[in-house]
């Protein structure tokens, strides 16, 4: 079962953080928003382990200054 996660992050540069997120495999979604967080995006991987993968390299680009994630799960 996959599993996914909103992530809200913080940068200066939102079009460059979304341009280079969107290139990221596991990136479902990533858009620029108005107000606080500057981006979301939603990552999804087979498990824990590999979502938290594609976090850890959202947090690797450079104009990325800070993030906060929220594990999702589907409700029915």
């Amino acid at each position: 079962m996959k599993v996914w996660a909103y992530i809200f992050i913080t940068t200066q540069h939102p079009r460059k953080v979304v341009q280079a997120i969107r290139t990221i495999p596991g990136v479902v979604k990533a858009d620029a928003l108005f107000g606080t967080p500057d981006v979301i995006a939603i990552v999804e991987g087979e498990d824990i382990a590999s979502m938290d993968a594609v976090i850890d390299k959202i947090v690797e680009v450079p104009e990325v200054l800070g993030t906060d994630s929220k594990v999702a799960r589907w409700i029915q």
